[in-house]
């Protein structure tokens, strides 16, 4: 069945995409005032879901939830399905099976990651069907795909490396082959800033970069020279979902569907579309932004989406952000203005107290997930000591309305559920099992909020097996030394060389407790 499929032949790093997530898809789903499944007790689907890097972690966390992924190679399956018998998990199941003849009970959420720009239309077709059959009446369907018109330029670079690559069936030559040709056509620049000057140098100079930035060089081979590449424009993914009795919820990540970047006269003709032309709309925003890709939730199309979202509604749910300030000493006083950044470059400025102590507060406590009354009374407390009158009813309202700003910029996280992790390091630190699986067999982990983390060296992998409950820190020292002890001399950085047991014991006692922290922060704890 899969005896030339090129996942098989070469295999695809896969990992966890937070935006996939049921917790992020239930957060759109309410937010747009529908009533999705809770994510505690669900079904969920993955089409596509190779080796199960994304589906696992889902499973290890939600417990009462069932998990169903499937793929056509063999290989991949076959891996995912030993990870969840060494993890003994009994709440998922990773199949080989064909798209075009899976079926199963209903799903609560499906998940395409990856899939629909790059299969034959035929295969389109039968996931927009599967879909239509097995997504449940309040279920919400994810699926990614790359789009124009920003795709029209990937193309060009594309097929200029198809025609390079014609006749040579090698996959690693195709895609350092590929690669070559960008390379060739740059080299008539005497420099990258010569080349950004040039209008074409600059569009084969940035999908160069593009591609030459990804850590496996196989995602060049499965993505950019793929058999299939058909990406589309919205509205006619919008159309092919409407086919299938399916409509438009929102984009994974809420932020895409903002229009804050655009001067007010864009802005002020954005707004001339109401709710029943927000596909047009959308492909709008597409033409301004160049989007290539797009994460696009549906749902069915007898359902009652509210695309006028209120601030009050963000009080539902819990907050969380990795903000950075771009003072080291943030000023809470009324009129100055501080500037807040959040993790993919967006940034909020403002001069509101109770906002930025608010923003400060969750900056200072990730990766702790607040609910709004928790939030709102720190701030609250925050601004308190430094002044002397009651905080108004007319600040608090203001607070929510500069946080619903935050979230629609990206600075913020909003979350539907809010999952078990240890936020302060115990006597017997546990991290959670699949992290200490991943430990064993390579640096890239997966954390608690379903986002992956790179270990800095064999040290921390280590440390991260060791941490299994059984053991308090004055064990966790000595077996940390003796495990490594092995390793000598240890190439930690390319600064620093543990030659001997004397300092290696010396080093773990100094870094040790902040290593354990740096676990928490890094949400790798559950006890």
């Amino acid at each position: 069945m899969t005896e030339n499929n090129p996942y098989d032949q070469i295999p695809y790093t896969s990992y966890p995409f937070a935006q996939t997530h049921p917790n992020r898809l239930a957060t759109l789903a309410r937010l747009h005032s529908l009533q999705p499944t809770p994510i505690t007790n669900c079904r969920v689907l993955e089409v596509g879901c190779g080796d199960g890097a994304n589906l696992i972690p889902m499973a290890l966390m939600l417990p009462n939830s069932q998990f169903v992924g499937f793929d056509l190679a063999a290989k991949p399956v076959q891996q995912g399905q030993q990870i969840i018998a060494d993890l003994e998990l009994t709440n998922i199941k990773l199949l080989q099976a064909d798209l075009m003849e899976f079926e199963d009970e209903p799903f609560d959420y499906i998940i395409t990651h990856g899939l629909y720009a790059w299969v034959p239309q035929v295969v389109q077709e039968g996931l927009m069907a599967l879909c239509e059959r097995l997504l449940t009446p309040n279920g919400v369907a994810y699926i990614s795909y790359n789009a124009y018109p920003g795709c029209h330029l990937r193309e060009m670079t594309r097929e200029m490396m198809l025609f390079h690559i014609r006749g040579n069936d090698n996959p690693h030559d195709r895609m350092n082959q590929g690669l070559s040709l960008l390379k060739f056509i740059l080299s008539q620049y005497p420099s990258e800033s010569k080349a950004r000057e040039d209008l074409y140098g600059a569009i084969v100079f940035e999908q160069f970069d593009t591609l030459a930035r990804h850590r496996h060089r196989e995602q060049v081979y499965h993505d950019h020279l793929a058999e299939y590449y058909r990406p589309a424009y919205f509205y006619q993914f919008a159309a092919h979902a409407a086919q299938h009795g399916m409509q438009y919820l929102a984009e994974a990540t809420f932020s895409d569907m903002q229009d804050y970047q655009f001067p007010p006269s864009v802005r002020e003709l954005l707004a001339q579309f109401d709710d029943e032309h927000i596909v047009h709309r959308e492909q709008y925003l597409d033409f301004l932004k160049g989007r290539s890709f797009r994460q696009t939730l549906l749902c069915r199309d007898d359902l009652k989406v509210q695309r006028a979202i209120k601030a009050e509604q963000i009080k539902a749910f819990y907050f969380s952000s990795e903000i950075e300030t771009m003072s080291a000493q943030p000023d809470l006083s009324p009129h100055v203005v501080e500037a807040f950044e959040g993790p993919k470059g967006a940034r909020l400025q403002i001069d509101f107290p109770l906002a930025k102590a608010a923003l400060v507060i969750l900056k200072e406590s990730w990766p702790r997930q607040f609910d709004w009354e928790e939030l709102q009374s720190a701030a609250v407390a925050r601004v308190m000591e430094f002044q002397r009158e009651s905080v108004t009813a007319d600040e608090l309202q203001a607070l929510t309305e500069i946080m619903f700003a935050a979230y629609g910029s990206g600075v913020i996280h909003l979350h539907s559920h809010r999952p078990e992790m240890q936020l302060q390091v115990t006597t017997h630190p546990v991290a959670n099992r699949l992290a200490r699986w991943q430990a064993q067999h390579g640096a890239v982990v997966t954390n608690v909020l379903h986002a992956s983390v790179i270990l800095e060296n064999e040290l921390s992998q280590r440390l991260l097996q060791l941490m299994d409950g059984t053991r308090d820190h004055d064990a966790l020292r000595a077996d940390l030394t003796t495990a490594m002890e092995t390793r000598l001399p240890l190439k930690l950085n390319e600064e620093t060389t543990i030659e001997d047991r004397a300092a290696l014991q010396k080093m773990i006692t100094e870094t040790l407790d902040a290593n354990l922290q740096s676990c928490a922060r890094l949400a790798l704890l559950v006890g």
